[in-house]
């Protein structure tokens, strides 16, 4: 039987939690903001344990990395493009038992309303009732954000790297929902990941081509993706990530990609 929690009320932690993944957003928020705990929390997910295989590159012995293995098991709600329906609810409320700061790394561009300003507001409002003070607890007073939602990409890199941050994390990060050894380079976690290091000049080769090392770091080029016809539609028809376009196109335009952003430019898309 599990060691019940009696004695005492629960306390005010006054720390700061960044929910890490070892993706290149955290990493870099890590670099920036240095929370007072990094919290992992395995979801069983596909590319789970491909994440933290990169982890000793990643962070120093001094940091505080907690794992947590066995509370969640959300791999049953997996869709196939890799989104977990109320993941971030679930993690917030697990990094609430760490700290009051909640640090989620969510940039410009992320379209789930799990990653919205309205989302943050009532998961922090839900925290705030929930920890008022009464016979069990301290009151606790929870903020709930994610700094660089106001940031693409792209942006966040440029800072990182501004900032005296090293371009071989950024690599040895992990964003590949197919949790291989190699970046696919199709998913839209490859995509978005090379669009910012392609346009900080971070050189990255795919195994079609030339590889880096002896190793490839995509297995394909992101730039031939099958889905990207479609997502250029939506981009020179209304819009598809808001002010991370700009970054798309900027990155392509430096591909063989560039003639369709010319027809797609001068609406020969049919």
């Amino acid at each position: 039987m599990a060691e019940m929690i009696t004695k005492g009320k629960e306390q005010v932690r006054g720390k700061s939690v960044l929910l890490f993944s070892g993706g290149m957003d955290s990493l870099i928020i890590n670099s920036l903001l240095k929370p007072d705990i990094l919290l992992n929390v395995s979801m069983n997910s596909t590319y789970d344990d491909r994440e933290r295989e990169t982890f000793p590159n990643l962070i120093s012995e001094f940091e505080d990395l907690i794992y947590l293995d066995r509370e969640l098991d959300l791999a049953r709600y997996e869709r196939d493009d890799a989104i977990v329906p109320n993941r971030n609810a679930h993690l917030v409320l697990l990094a609430s038992h760490y700290g009051e700061t909640i640090w989620l790394g969510s940039v410009s561009g992320d379209r789930s309303f799990d990653k919205d300003e309205m989302f943050y507001w009532y998961m922090e409002t839900l925290l705030n009732h929930m920890w008022q003070a009464q016979h069990w607890t301290e009151e606790r007073t929870f903020t709930v954000s994610s700094p660089f939602k106001d940031r693409t990409k792209t942006d966040l890199v440029e800072e990182y790297l501004e900032k005296g941050g090293q371009p071989q994390y950024l690599l040895d990060s992990y964003s590949c929902y197919e949790g291989g050894q190699y970046h696919c380079g199709h998913c839209k976690a490859c995509f978005r990941k090379w669009v910012a290091l392609e346009n900080n000049g971070i050189m990255t080769l795919a195994a079609v081509s030339k590889s880096i090392k002896g190793k490839p770091y995509w297995l394909q080029e992101p730039w031939e993706a099958p889905w990207l016809e479609e997502i250029l539609y939506q981009i020179y028809n209304g819009g598809y990530r808001g002010i991370e376009d700009k970054d798309i196109i900027d990155a392509l335009d430096k591909t063989p990609r560039y003639v369709d952003l010319d027809r797609f430019a001068n609406n020969e898309n049919g």
